[in-house]
């Protein structure tokens, strides 16, 4: 429905005259009347009719002026709310996966942006699947995406990669990895837990931690604490596929952050245990394109993000 011929049948069911009408919305009396009959053609009814010399409203055609009045509006309001997005509009992608670690760097963020710039508007779209990793930034499925790398892997090191694929990122914070297993497992009941226990055990991790766990060398730092373990991958599209998983011979792990998310300190047949003798920890960091910052509102956003990332963690 062409918006200027609901402006155009608001002035003449004003006026109720074809002259003046036409003269206020800058066409042509004949071509007035050719819109005002295609509009009744689209609605399937006749809006006006001739009572002798004078031209009046039919009763459809009043029950129509306060629908189209409001149709101008509502369209009104679309263009100049579009028109002050421009420049001003950010859509970010998040893998529901990362959500835990960002979500309220996220809320602060966007909070304070809209403080400081009423004109900015930023939008989350969380993408529904477990592709969290580096190459959901590089195909442009994810345009933020939480990474781990542990603890001793020297940071000069994991920034030198990050640069070389065109990519950025900031510290969140380092949190301890529990290990993870479910009942009859011949871990469960076991007091205390060091490295050689895991000797011969599989670590089951979902693909990008398992893509992670590899790049950091796990097998390799297990192996000079006297356990050979193997490295196993399961496909997940959600953190409750792998939490919901059975755990009784394999051996799962659990971020800290996940740990009340998931309620798994409240389930009797799951128990999380830390190792030790050997610290098993994650430095976590947001990572984006450097293309990312191209745009003026991203660049803002990062800013925001750094400085909440900055701030106590108060959980």
């Amino acid at each position: 429905m062409d918006t200027r011929h609901l402006e155009e049948f608001l002035a003449l069911a004003h006026d109720l005259n074809w002259s003046s009408a036409a003269q206020k919305t800058y066409v042509a009396r004949a071509t007035l009347a050719e819109h005002m009959a295609d509009l009744e053609s689209e609605l399937g009814c006749r809006l006006f009719r001739k009572e002798g010399r004078n031209l009046v409203l039919t009763p459809l055609g009043k029950r129509f002026v306060s629908d189209a009045d409001e149709l101008v509006q509502r369209v009104r309001r679309t263009v100049s709310e579009y028109q002050s997005l421009e420049g001003n509009f950010l859509l970010v992608k998040i893998s529901a996966t990362n959500l835990p670690w960002i979500e309220s760097l996220l809320h602060r963020a966007c909070r304070s942006l809209g403080a400081a710039c009423e004109r900015k508007t930023i939008e989350i779209a969380t993408v529904p699947s477990a592709a969290s990793n580096i190459r959901a930034l590089e195909d442009g499925s994810n345009d933020l995406v939480v990474a781990g790398i542990k603890s001793w892997v020297p940071k000069s090191e994991a920034e030198a990669s990050l640069d070389e694929r065109e990519l950025a990122g900031f510290f969140v914070r380092r949190e301890p990895i529990h290990f993870y297993v479910t009942e009859g497992n011949d871990l469960f009941n076991k007091e205390t837990i060091q490295a050689a226990d895991l000797d011969g055990k599989t670590i089951i991790a979902p693909p990008d931690i398992y893509d992670g766990y590899i790049r950091d060398e796990v097998v390799e730092r297990f192996s000079a604490a006297g356990a050979h373990v193997r490295l196993k991958s399961v496909p997940i599209e959600s953190h409750f596929d792998y939490f919901g998983r059975n755990f009784d011979q394999g051996v799962g792990i659990v971020p800290e952050t996940l740990v009340p998310r998931f309620g798994i300190d409240n389930r009797r047949e799951c128990r999380t245990f830390d190792l030790i003798d050997f610290p098993f920890e994650t430095d976590f960091y947001v990572l984006y394109r450097k293309d990312f910052l191209e745009d003026e509102t991203a660049r803002m956003l990062i800013d925001e993000l750094k400085e909440a990332a900055r701030e106590p963690d108060t959980r």
